[in-house]
């Protein structure tokens, strides 16, 4: 427990470190697919009012949370911390998208929070890279990133419930909002030298820097966006699909 709050660039011979694939993280998976899937259903069974409570709560919660981590990175981050408390990676624009989905009730936010938060959220859980094996098992970090993972799911199914937003305006206007995102990253990182949305320069999670070495630097941001356009795509089609099995499930009833 020395290391519950430690930088990983300060820890000093691990106990336990959390390692992907391993038995620690399929507890985690499994924590958060039950934390998940509990408060999911006791949503579902709020009347209306209710349910705008919880989603506020939900808010609340993330401006809340991405407080404490930038103040933990105050603390704790001695190496460039300037260089790591901007709000440029995906999880710290899902947080702020995500209360001001609940704060305007925008459709284009609600197709963010719903499709973007999902597919991070879920990704992050599965593919944890940016916490594997720099910390321990029972950490701060560890323990945050997969509460704060799990609550982008979560909010992501409660925006979801409501099948009109898979509409391809909303889909062209989210790639927007993405473009305009990794483009920002991409120049911070070129000039920062730093590794926001996992396009610095190069990158460090390995099969985007195969990518990067495949495309070289002008072509890597491209590349990026297209790869990024076709997983939304995707990702609508495939929800779009669910919806209509659970549709006709229904009709056959």
């Amino acid at each position: 427990m020395k290391d519950f709050f430690t930088f990983y660039t300060d820890i000093r011979n691990m106990a336990v470190p959390f390692t992907a694939f391993s038995l620690y993280h399929m507890l985690f998976l499994a924590l958060a697919i039950l934390l998940i899937t509990t408060l999911f259903s006791y949503y579902r069974r709020l009347d209306a009012g209710k349910q705008r409570r919880m989603q506020v709560i939900m808010a609340i919660y993330f401006l809340v949370e991405e407080l404490l981590y930038t103040t933990w990175l105050f603390l704790f981050c001695h190496e460039q911390v300037w260089h790591q408390i901007l709000p440029l990676e995906l999880c710290s624009l899902c947080v702020y998208m995500n209360a001001l989905t609940v704060y305007l009730k925008k459709d284009t936010l609600r197709f963010f929070s719903g499709v973007v938060g999902l597919c991070a959220g879920l990704i992050a859980m599965v593919y944890p890279a940016n916490i594997s094996e720099l910390y321990p098992v029972l950490s701060y970090r560890t323990i945050n990133f997969y509460i704060l993972h799990a609550s982008f799911v979560l909010f992501a199914l409660i925006q979801l419930q409501d099948r009109t937003l898979l509409q391809y305006h909303y889909m062209k206007k989210n790639f927007l909002i993405i473009c305009g995102m990794f483009t920002t990253a991409f120049i911070i990182n070129l000039n920062l030298h730093t590794q926001y949305m996992f396009v610095g320069i190069p990158p460090k999670i390995s099969f985007i820097a195969s990518l990067y070495h495949i495309t070289g630097i002008m072509m890597f941001l491209p590349t990026i966006l297209l790869a990024l356009f076709l997983i939304q795509c995707a990702v609508v089609f495939l929800l779009r699909r669910v919806y209509r099995v659970k549709q006709d499930m229904q009709g056959s009833v």
